[in-house]
């Protein structure tokens, strides 16, 4: 008697991910192996599996051969997973449900047929890279074999020395440590080290992206920051140091502890910026609008206000009516040895001495620096840079200060 097929909608999927813990802080990731090297790896990893928890055969296994940076596997509804799901319902309109192991590997350097398992191979990666991989089978077997994995993987999820040994000779890269784990184990571990380096907020909008839970997610931050994630993108405000001190979160500071707040604030605000992008939740920063605290109405403010492209923004304090041409810029490098650049402020001269103008310049992304001082270099064919000790500000004025061209210099 023939067995009978599960249909398409009893087959369910659960993943798990093998993490590789490098001898080195920073790699250049590997490229995918080739289909050969993919499949005795995937072997192997297919009887470490049934060596944890048992019963492996009874699933389509599905394993990529190639690695991945942690945030290449830890993403908004966890891209890589649903590809390689993607190959195992290929397989199944072809064939119906048939048990089996699927290595993916690619031959003459070749990238994946399906791009979406390219992995980006970013420098600077490590120590710790992934091997993502997807059990699929009848939908109540699967959810038996996803909680035992859940309860199992973290305690018991050694990798065996025929892995790791394999692993270091198909990739090239000397490793410490294989071990198995769940989505749900890297989500906690992720949490803990987020939370212990003071990042909580950072978990809070992470986890909510990552989930795809409903509604907005609101962070405020003791230093003024605020990061509102909703419809697949995280919106936030940015602050000139003017503006801040001004009507922003520093307006109630006294004026001599101004500096050290909005330096925090922009720390901050760069610290978070990077790693939501690094875990791919686009971040949508725009010109902060009026202080409102009610999560839909900030919202609402931050999602028509002017969104900042680009590697910086200009900020223009003062124009002259009829400014004339510009002939000399004197530019104050508003600097700090914890954060770096803060801004460039640029007082526009004419020639006979007037002053015409001044703006701050805010980088916005790491180019940001290097993008103002072009762009000066050629606005004027004069200009000269004073590089003060600290933030000139005005404690009265609240705002960022030009510095007198007499004030000795230091070079950073």
């Amino acid at each position: 008697m023939a067995e009978i097929q599960p249909a398409p909608s009893e087959l369910a999927t659960c993943s798990a991910v093998l993490t590789l813990e490098l001898n080195a802080p920073e790699v250049a990731v590997p490229a995918p192996l080739a289909r050969e090297a993919a499949a005795r790896l995937a072997g192997l990893v297919a009887a470490d599996l049934e060596r944890i928890v048992g019963g492996i055969a009874r699933f389509t296994l599905v394993v990529p051969g190639a690695l991945y940076d942690q945030t290449e596997v830890m993403r908004p509804g966890f891209p890589l997973v649903r590809a390689l799901e993607a190959v195992f319902h290929g397989t199944v309109r072809e064939a119906g449900f048939v048990p089996q192991l699927i290595a993916l590997g690619c031959d003459d350097g070749r990238a994946f047929t399906l791009a979406a398992l390219n992995p980006e191979r970013r420098p600077g990666a490590g120590p710790l890279l992934m091997l993502p991989l997807v059990l699929a089978g009848p939908r109540t077997e699967i959810d038996a074999l996803a909680l035992e994995l859940e309860d199992t993987l973290l305690t018991r999820g050694a990798a065996s020395a025929a892995t790791r040994a394999e692993a270091e000779r198909a990739f090239g890269l000397p490793m410490r440590h294989l071990s198995y784990a769940t989505l749900g184990d890297l989500c906690a571990l992720l949490q803990v080290q987020l939370e212990q380096a003071g990042f909580a907020g950072l978990w809070q909008l992470l986890e909510h992206a990552f989930l795809g839970r409903e509604g907005a997610c609101d962070v405020r931050l003791p230093a003024g920051n605020r990061f509102i994630f909703a419809q697949g993108a995280v919106h936030t405000p940015f602050w000139t140091f003017d503006d801040w001190a001004q009507a922003g979160p520093g307006h109630a500071l006294d004026g001599e502890a101004l500096v050290a707040a909005y330096l925090e604030w922009q720390r901050t605000q760069r610290q978070y910026c990077m790693g939501l992008e690094a875990y791919a939740l686009p971040v949508r920063v725009a010109l902060a609008p009026e202080a409102i605290d009610a999560t839909p109405a900030m919202l609402a403010r931050l999602q028509l206000a002017q969104a900042l492209t680009g590697d910086y923004l200009v900020e223009t304090v003062e124009r002259a009516e009829e400014a004339g041409a510009e002939a000399r810029l004197a530019i104050t490098h508003q600097f700090d040895e914890g954060l770096g650049t803060l801004a460039y402020t640029v007082a526009a001269y004419a020639a006979d001495g007037r002053r015409l103008g001044l703006e701050h310049h805010y980088p916005l992304t790491a180019r940001g620096p290097n993008a103002i001082a072009e762009a000066l270099t050629a606005r004027a064919a004069e200009h000269n840079v004073i590089h003060p000790a600290a933030v000139l500000h005005s404690p009265h004025g609240r705002c960022l200060d030009p510095a007198i061209e007499a004030t000795p210099a230091v070079r950073h």
